[in-house]
């Protein structure tokens, strides 16, 4: 089947169109002014869990919605969390921070509906790969596993974009993935000249959020070339391709991508172990989903 020519894209491919592309999406979702508050307060030497509690409770929705989070599988703390002062105490007001980002951009793209990608399916698969990239970070021994949940958790935000700003593009897109059993990404890089994981990565840039997580998302498809955060991107990288392969949930790739032997290589990990790493960790990842998606 010859690649089907979308005209409509035009002004959106290359470097040129990428930029223009996040430029245009920051005009309708960007994150909330008590992200960049607490940004601030968490860069203050002089601030206090008290600080950090005063200013989450202006919220309400957003206290409740991170309550749930913080009493979540993936924490596992022996009593139930019920207040925000001892979320933070518990958890760290940096991972609160965190979090806050991950809630914000789930209540920015909720209006976001596709035919053919259920919005559920989409983070269903998000919150995967973020537990299992801090179960293969543990299993490897990379230290601060916890930093590896929220670019997994945020690395295909980029589907996002191209559903909110290019519906009828990244339909046809995906019709022609199932049609020619082809990696989507792989399709986007063909027409566009870059993927999800490069608008993903620059929206979030955009946005000033640390680099830590933007990176990853950005290279989640091509982990070698992460200038800063390689086995970060190799991580995340294998986990996403791993849950596409055990169709947990979906963002649209019909396709799983092959696992590069150099990720693996990058964090000293065979293929075979994957297996070994997901029988411990699949309950926690159900667990996860089941709680994270709950309302």
């Amino acid at each position: 089947m010859a690649s089907i020519q979308f005209k409509d894209i035009s002004e959106f491919r290359g470097p040129e169109g990428l930029n223009s592309l996040v430029a245009d999406v920051n005009k309708l979702v960007s994150l909330p002014d008590i992200y960049y508050r607490l940004e601030s307060a968490l860069e203050s030497p002089t601030s206090t869990i008290s600080d950090f509690a005063n200013l989450l409770s202006s919220d309400p929705d957003l206290c409740a919605r991170l309550l749930r989070m913080a009493n979540s599988a993936f924490y596992s703390f022996p009593s139930k969390i019920e207040t925000i002062d001892r979320a933070i105490s518990t958890i760290g007001m940096r991972q609160i921070r965190e979090l806050v980002l991950v809630t914000s951009v789930i209540e920015m793209f909720e209006g976001v509906s596709i035919p053919l990608v259920n919005m559920r399916s989409f983070w269903e698969h998000s919150v995967a790969v973020g537990v299992f990239s801090r179960s293969i970070a543990q299993y490897s021994g990379l230290g601060q596993s916890e930093r590896f949940y929220i670019p997994g958790l945020l690395h295909d935000i980029g589907r996002l974009v191209l559903f909110l700003k290019l519906p009828g593009f990244i339909s046809e897109l995906l019709q022609q993935s199932v049609i020619e059993s082809k990696s989507l990404f792989l399709l986007e890089q063909e027409q566009l000249g870059y993927n999800h994981g490069a608008i993903g990565g620059q929206l979030l840039e955009f946005w000033k959020v640390p680099r830590s997580i933007y990176e990853p998302v950005s290279y989640h498809h091509e982990p070698e070339a992460s200038p800063e955060f390689s086995q970060l991107s190799c991580v995340i990288h294998i986990s996403d391709a791993w849950i596409n392969r055990q169709k947990i949930g979906s963002s649209g790739e019909s396709n799983p991508p092959v696992i590069r032997q150099s990720a693996l290589d990058m964090i000293s990990i065979q293929e075979d172990e994957l297996e070994e790493i997901w029988v411990s960790a699949k309950d926690q990842v159900f667990g996860v989903i089941n709680q994270f998606l709950s309302h």
